[in-house]
């Protein structure tokens, strides 16, 4: 018996965004060979931090069709393009866009096809990843968890740049990995050689991550 067609939903996008998305949805499911692997996958936008970040529910299959529903929450900002600053001075600090954020998604000069496809391949692994067992949340320490999700960033981009497939770019995932590190403390070499090993795959397993977290600066 064939397997039954994945639904494709969206909660919170409006509709010409919803139509931008699916097709990329449906391509990252095939790249990955997971297009059979859920009920339906919920893209749910919401009012969550508009970085790379995400948030994964699984909800259980019923008896028509026991594969479980991917739920990824995520902020809409992150299928927009990257927005400079252009203003020539500085905005007051409780300023807020007059547009409604319906009205900005809809403008297609915000959208841009390649953070989606980066951050819909590398959320669908990460799952991949979990769903697989190669990541256990309850094996990592609740406080490395922050620090151990921005270097399995790091392994999950990697292996997607080497698969010749949509991710996080080498250069972003470097800036993210000083950011965060380095509020903790100075990055040596040492440090930079965990990188690059994460992104390398000299560096896959999780024990073999959560070694390098305690080597660099504790956040």
């Amino acid at each position: 018996m064939a397997a039954q067609q994945t639904r494709l939903l969206s909660v919170g996008l409006t509709q010409n965004r919803w139509n931008l998305l699916q097709p990329i949805l449906v391509a990252a499911l095939k790249n990955l060979d997971i297009a059979e692997t859920f009920a339906a996958v919920c893209l749910a936008a919401d009012d969550l931090p508009s970085d790379d970040e995400a948030w994964y529910r699984l909800e259980p299959g019923d008896s028509r069709d026991r594969r479980s529903t991917l739920i990824i929450s995520c902020h809409p900002k992150v299928f927009w393009a990257h927005q400079p600053l252009t203003a020539q001075s500085s905005p007051e600090i409780w300023e807020v866009s007059s547009r409604p954020i319906a009205e900005q998604e809809d403008d297609k000069s915000t959208f841009s096809r390649s953070r989606s496809e980066a951050f819909l391949h590398h959320h669908l692994w990460t799952v991949q990843d979990i769903m697989t067992g190669q990541v256990i949340a309850e094996m990592v320490p609740r406080t490395l968890t922050e620090a151990f999700a921005a270097l399995w960033a790091v392994v999950v981009d990697g292996r997607l740049a080497r698969h010749h497939l949509p991710g996080y770019e080498l250069a972003e995932r470097r800036g993210q990995f000083s950011r965060l590190f380095s509020t903790a403390g100075i990055l040596l070499p040492g440090h930079w050689q965990l990188f690059q090993a994460l992104w390398d795959g000299s560096i896959t397993e999780q024990k073999q991550v959560l070694a390098a977290v305690r080597q660099l600066p504790r956040l």
